[in-house]
């Protein structure tokens, strides 16, 4: 049983939370629902907005079935389909295996985070050991803001929404504030394309 297993089973016989949870079972239900469908998908929808407000052209925001990402016309060859060869989306990780809202990743409630993060295309997984073999290429990415996670074999940009700010747009529809650290990334991001494109050139070989 793992550590998280185990706080549940200890939480789940601990008799005020149970009475709590078991009180107030109609309004969990019903605000996870909305947590994790309306206030999710407008909380989507508001970023990629930010995305596109602060990415100038050859750079295009584009959307997967669940999450916007950045793109360029250098990093998408015309002939290839798809995302292209590289490209910077906006993803959740988490560190446990649970399912999380969009919402608790973008406020970085419990184990999972939002972030930005530089991807390749399956064929070219290869690159983090391209770039584990120059470490010049990895300091300057770093100086770009961006995080190296040797572990899980990751680059991205970390963004954190605060809540408080998030809590008052969403009722105003006013994201101005919130959306801030959402702007800074994906601006981080397409600074760092002479990076990027280094990369994608050791890559492609």
């Amino acid at each position: 049983m793992s550590t998280a297993e185990q706080s549940n089973l200890a939480a789940a016989k601990d008799p005020k939370i149970t009475a709590r949870i078991v009180t107030n079972i109609e309004q969990l239900e019903h605000d996870y629902r909305l947590a994790d469908g309306h206030l999710s998908d407008w909380l989507m929808r508001m970023i990629t907005i930010s995305m596109k407000a602060v990415a100038p052209e050859p750079f295009a925001i584009e959307s997967t079935a669940w999450s916007p990402y950045v793109t360029c016309p250098d990093w998408k060859p015309t002939k290839r389909i798809g995302r292209g060869d590289a490209w910077l989306e906006i993803v959740e990780f988490a560190r446990d295996e649970q399912d999380h809202t969009w919402l608790a990743a973008a406020v970085g409630a419990g184990p999972t985070e939002l972030n930005l993060e530089l991807m390749f295309r399956d064929a070219l997984s290869g690159y983090f050991a391209k770039l584990e073999g120059d470490q010049g290429l990895a300091s300057k990415l770093r100086k770009k803001g961006f995080k190296i996670d040797t572990a899980n074999k990751r680059v991205y940009l970390p963004i954190v929404i605060k809540a408080d700010l998030l809590a008052k747009a969403l009722p105003t529809d006013d994201f101005q504030d919130a959306m801030a650290p959402v702007r800074e990334a994906t601006e981080l991001g397409i600074a760092a394309k002479p990076e990027i494109d280094l990369l994608l050139k050791l890559v492609r070989g």
